[in-house]
């Protein structure tokens, strides 16, 4: 009786084992919260629409947050100081990378314009490393600095060959990268020259890196709206914003819900947060 009473026990344990690594991954996508201390426009509501962001997120009891990027207005240190208190409010764990209000703007094909290696230092010695890669519950999360990419830093070089090592390291999880300006805004083939896409051939070669190790999930910001796309079997999902929406007054401020199933596409659920109304 003994025995079959053991032999019962461990059944039941393997099958919770079995049940647990079947559940989805709930990630909380969230962007652009350019904290700032400034009263231009509508920023003195920025830090009020953080709030019911971390509020709602909270209230999911998601796995973990990513955020993609514009964490602050203009990278100066009191933001970033700002920001960390702020985010101390999720409960789940929470992971960054910057994006261009953060470090610099994408260099543009006449040459102006590129992020900024004193900035970048900054959030790296405030935030941690503005590339990363880690074992987060079932998946490997890629955490990209995309504004390196097409940049011509002396660091260019190395962030591409730290990209496509992480990308080709054997895990048995799937991988998902996270990173702030998406590669294309309506197709995989359109110019470059402005401020909300990657460049031609920095996009061609990372679009060929995420095909070439079995990406199929790109999680952004940078465009203050949602949006959807694919480039073949890659879902790539942008977040709407948290500070302000665009066109301003009339597109929504929120975050995105990700869930990850065991198999399958990448699920989206995109969820907007209003201000308080006058006098309430």
């Amino acid at each position: 009786m003994k025995l079959l009473s053991l032999i019962a026990g461990v059944a039941l344990v393997l099958a919770a084992d079995s049940r647990l690594g079947a559940e989805p991954t709930r990630i909380a996508l969230v962007s652009d919260t350019h904290v700032n201390r400034g009263t231009a426009e509508d920023q003195p509501l920025y830090r009020g629409r953080l709030e019911k962001v971390i509020a709602a997120v909270n209230a999911e009891k998601v796995d973990f947050v990513l955020i993609a990027g514009d964490l602050t207005q203009n990278g100066k240190p009191d933001e970033i100081a700002d920001f960390k208190t702020q985010v101390r409010g999720f409960t789940a764990p929470a992971y960054w990378v910057p994006g261009n209000h953060d470090v610099g703007n994408k260099r543009l094909p006449n040459g102006t314009g590129g992020p900024e290696n004193e900035k970048i230092e900054l959030i790296e010695r405030e935030l941690g490393p503005s590339y990363w890669a880690r074992d987060l519950g079932e998946l490997r999360v890629i955490g990209v600095n995309s504004q390196i990419f097409g940049s011509g830093l002396a660091r260019e070089p190395e962030a591409w060959t730290w990209l496509e090592h992480e990308l080709a390291a054997s895990s048995m999880r799937p991988k998902i990268v996270v990173m702030h300006m998406p590669p294309f805004v309506k197709t995989a083939d359109e110019p470059g020259g402005v401020y909300w896409n990657f460049e031609p051939e920095p996009r061609a070669r990372l679009l060929a890196l995420l095909h070439r190790y079995g990406v199929r999930t790109v999680l952004t910001g940078h465009l203050h709206r949602q949006l959807v796309n694919h480039d073949k079997e890659i879902l790539i999902v942008t977040t709407p914003p948290v500070s302000f929406g665009l066109p301003r007054a009339t597109a929504p401020q929120g975050w995105t819900l990700v869930t990850i199933p065991k198999e399958g596409e990448a699920q989206y659920e995109f969820r907007s947060v209003r201000d308080a109304e006058p006098g309430r």
